[in-house]
Order: C-alpha cells, then structure tokens, then sequence
C-alpha cells in the first residue's frame, strides 16, 4: 500500500468519514513535512503547526502529525483560509 493510501486511511478513521478537506489535509501534510526533512509516517516532537481553519483539514493534520491543542503542538488561528504553516523547532 502506497504512503498516501496508509496516511488517508489514518487521517479517515480519526475524522470518520473520507470528504475533500481530509484529502486536501493529508497532501498538506505530506508536503509540509517533507520541506522540513520529516517523514510524515513518523511522529515528531520537533513539530508545530498553525492551522487556519477549524475544518475536515484540522483533523487530517492532527491525525497525521500527532500534534494536538492539548499539547500545545497544534495552534489554532481563526482566519478561515485553507492554510496550515509547519514549524521544525529543531531548527
């Protein structure tokens, strides 16, 4: 099974069901951490994202990641834009 597929299905079963914004999510992800040399199959302890809207995409992100609001690995910025920012703090 290819990367994506593992990834989708992780980022499915956390939300509940498969739709656009944890497809979108899950490349977002994918993307993200690989311009940081990270392998999104992995969790990471060095990793933040802001996330800019409180979407189906927020949970692909967290499910992926491991970074949570609990944690304080996932910040929350309420500007409604498809957008997530992915912050090595290693670096």
């Amino acid at each position: 099974m290819a990367e994506i597929d593992l990834l989708l299905a992780r980022a499915k079963e956390f939300h509940g069901d498969m739709c656009p914004g944890i497809v979108l999510g899950t490349r977002m992800t994918m993307i993200g951490m690989r311009e940081l040399q990270m392998d999104p199959m992995v969790r990471n302890r060095n990793l933040i994202v802001y996330v800019e809207i409180d979407r189906c995409i927020a949970d692909a992100i967290q499910a992926i990641t491991g970074c949570s609001l609990g944690h304080r690995t996932l910040k929350y910025l309420p500007y409604g834009k498809f957008a997530a920012t992915f912050v090595n703090l290693a670096t």
